[in-house]
């Protein structure tokens, strides 16, 4: 086979274990803000690329041990923006504090609660996230060589989801 006619193959993994429920705000283009609120979040991920070394683009059961860690991670947690222009974020002691830029002031456990380096928590972002994520795991473990992109959904509500397609580097 040819170089310029090899063939890409896109590998997906959508399991029920992919979700995780968090707490947030999202901070509008006008510098308004939601109420605190959550979603239970839903994952999917697509890997596309040539085959791998054992004729596979991945397998399956060391593959989606990667996706349904990283959603444990985001589980249970309340999700602040650390970069957000609006929202100033800190850590101090036993708790998170976040000033938003009206003087709303909010005091969360650090145990609960995940600071992203991310300027809001939209869903766009999120799924730019897990799908840089996936890619920094899979490069770490010498899996990413034959890959060509990382796609990741996220869905924070039923018919409502955004997705994210990573070209990885050559």
């Amino acid at each position: 086979m040819t170089e310029a006619r090899k063939s890409k193959y896109t590998l997906r993994v959508e399991k029920e274990a992919f979700n995780f429920a968090c707490a947030h705000f999202l901070i509008f283009a006008d510098g308004s803000r939601e109420p605190l609120h959550g979603h239970n979040y839903r994952a999917w991920v697509e890997v596309e690329g040539e085959l791998g070394p054992g004729h596979y683009v991945l397998d399956y059961i060391t593959f989606k041990p990667i996706v349904k860690q990283l959603c444990d991670e985001l589980d249970h947690k309340t999700i602040l923006p650390s970069q957000s222009e609006h929202l100033k974020v800190k850590k101090q002691g036993e708790h998170v504090l976040a000033e938003y830029a009206d003087g709303t002031k909010f005091a969360f456990p650090v145990a609960d609660t995940l600071i992203l380096d991310l300027p809001n928590t939209s869903t766009e972002l999120l799924a730019t996230l897990l799908a840089q994520r996936v890619y920094d795991v899979l490069r770490q473990r010498g899996e990413h060589k034959h890959l060509s992109a990382i796609t990741v959904g996220v869905e924070e509500a039923p018919g409502q989801q955004t997705s994210y397609r990573y070209d990885l580097p050559k």
